[in-house]
Order: C-alpha cells, then sequence, then structure tokens
C-alpha cells in the first residue's frame, strides 16, 4: 500500500490514531465559532481557534451566510441551511476519503449531494406543530473508484458510523443556551 493515498499520508494517519489510542486526551479536540450580525439578514461567523490534544492552534477562516430576497435577504452568500448542510458534506468527504486511503482504496471521484426541506410555518411561528428544522435530510454519495462493491459498501457503513456530522444531525446534540444582555 503507498503511504499517500487520495492525498492521505496514510502512516500519519496510523501514528495519530494510535497516540490517541495510546492517551485518548490526545484525541480531545474542541472548535468553536463567533458569529457576528451584519444587517439585514447577512452574518458572518469567524473561526479563529481550535484545540486539540489541550493544545490551542490559531487561524482565520471566515464563513458568510445570507438569506435569498425571497426570505428577506440580499442573497450575497449561501443560507444558513446550506452551510450547515455543507459542513454535513464537508465532513463526510474526510471521513470517506481518509478512510478509504486506511482501506487501501483509491477514490478517483466523491461527490455527496444533500437536500432536505422545511416548512417555513414552524419558523415563523405560525403553526406550534410545525417543527422548525428537518423532518428528514437525504444524501446521495457518488464514489468513482475501482475497489469492489462490497469493500465500497464496508466504508460507507464506516463513515456513517464514525462521521461526527452525520452523528450530529442524526441524533439529538444538548444545547447549552447562555444569554448576555449588554445595555444600550
Amino acid at each position: 500500500m503507498s503511504t499517500n493515498l487520495n492525498g492521505i499520508d496514510v502512516a500519519a494517519l496510523h501514528e495519530f490514531a494510535g497516540a490517541v489510542q495510546k492517551d485518548p486526551k490526545k484525541g480531545i479536540v474542541q472548535f468553536n465559532v463567533k458569529t457576528n450580525w451584519e444587517g439585514q439578514t447577512r452574518t458572518v461567523a469567524t473561526a479563529s481557534e481550535y484545540s486539540i490534544g489541550g493544545e490551542k492552534h490559531q487561524r482565520h477562516f471566515e464563513i458568510a451566510a445570507d438569506e435569498p430576497g425571497e426570505l428577506l435577504g440580499k442573497n450575497s452568500a449561501p443560507n444558513p441551511q446550506e452551510v450547515l448542510m455543507a459542513a454535513l458534506n464537508a465532513c463526510m468527504s474526510v471521513g470517506y476519503i481518509a478512510n478509504a486511503a486506511a482501506m487501501g482504496i483509491k477514490v478517483d471521484k466523491l461527490e455527496i449531494q444533500t437536500e432536505g426541506q422545511l416548512d417555513l410555518r414552524g419558523f415563523l411561528g405560525l403553526d406550534e406543530n410545525v417543527k422548525p428544522g428537518y423532518e428528514e435530510v437525504r444524501y446521495t454519495v457518488t464514489l468513482r473508484t475501482s475497489a469492489p462493491k462490497e469493500k465500497v459498501e464496508e466504508l460507507h457503513r464506516l463513515v456513517m458510523k464514525t462521521s461526527p456530522n452525520f452523528s450530529n444531525f442524526a441524533s439529538a446534540i444538548r444545547m447549552v443556551p447562555t444569554l448576555v444582555v449588554e445595555g444600550a
């Protein structure tokens, strides 16, 4: 097996997994995002640091979100639902590519198409019986590889079992809100 498959350094992946197996604290990762409202329905989220194994790392990325004109925005960026689905797809993509590399599967193409339908009566507070979020999210994974179908199906099951964002979508997350009200 090559030491680099699908752009993944397989030896480094195994080394990292081994280090986490030995010392689970090395596998504790914390992410945070700060979002600022920029007017109307536009926001910009900033990811400026994360920690892994108790060690902080600095970086700077911005993620804009807005609503289309029909939903009172300026259509200047993807809306929050599209950003949410993009996060799901990106997380699962990492899972497919890294796990495929670890399994010796060369991937020639990976595409994930995700869709969900919302009933805005829930968001608008017009009907308390209507959930403001998704009842169902559908996704299709298209993989091009010469690996046997059984091995690709095993990969698919593994990603559904281990993807953090698949888990976030598929099961409830305990939310811990804090409200800070500043005076004018």
